[in-house]
């Protein structure tokens, strides 16, 4: 059996081990370094290339979101995928998380069994989001229409753009992703935002994370 190896990211030692000894009583789960700051995470993430980053969103010297830029900019060949611990609930924390390419999203006081359900929908290439926090996210969408039903207002090219916005990228980037003048992005973006209600692009990145769009590979937006 395969075991999902792990890194653990988060400058609490004491936090950092409890979930260490944790995660090693599960036979399919392997931790393969720690990390008590960004730096420190970069550097272990590069040199180890594990299956699941467990990390910290407020470390020391880089922070869980400037750890995945600095990756990125690094154009480093990894394929881990990213799961955020975290004490913040709120949609705009969420909206930011999913910005930066994280994958799982679980409370600092989630229980145990959704941690590791977390990881493990993770590792399978799904996303996950915190119980709790997708209580209140359905909650927010409920008088919305049915996710499929919005898909369906948009446009290809507005969906790719939802897309790259989900992803954390600026009008500028987008337009260099997708070959189209800048002009061109923000009309996308404006468009899509009228047609979804939304007031703005955190409020796209939030319901692009509930359509699934956030599962997508980085490399290749929905068709």
């Amino acid at each position: 059996m395969n075991r999902i190896r792990i890194v653990l990211a988060d400058d609490h030692r004491l936090f950092r081990e409890g979930l260490r000894r944790l995660l090693e009583l599960e036979s399919d789960m392997e931790i393969v370094g720690e990390a008590k700051d960004g730096a420190e995470a970069v550097e272990l993430i590069m040199a180890t290339d594990p299956d699941i980053v467990l990390l910290d969103i407020n470390m020391p010297i880089l922070d869980g979101g400037q750890v995945i830029k600095q990756l990125k900019t690094n154009g480093c060949r990894i394929h881990s995928r990213f799961v955020a611990i975290t004490a913040y609930d709120d949609e705009e924390h969420m909206a930011s998380l999913s910005s930066m390419g994280i994958n799982g999203y679980v409370l600092k006081s989630s229980s145990t069994p959704d941690l590791l359900a977390a990881l493990r929908s993770v590792y399978k290439g799904e996303s996950y989001v915190d119980p709790k926090v997708a209580g209140k996210l359905l909650s927010s969408f409920q008088k919305r229409k049915a996710e499929q039903d919005v898909m369906v207002l948009l446009t290809q090219r507005e969906k790719e753009v939802l897309f790259w916005l989900s992803q954390g990228f600026n009008n500028a980037e987008i337009s260099n992703k997708m070959v189209l003048s800048e002009k061109t992005v923000k009309n996308h973006v404006s468009h899509l935002l009228k047609k979804l209600e939304l007031n703005d692009r955190t409020q796209a990145a939030v319901l692009a994370w509930r359509m699934g769009l956030v599962q997508t590979s980085t490399t290749s937006p929905p068709h």
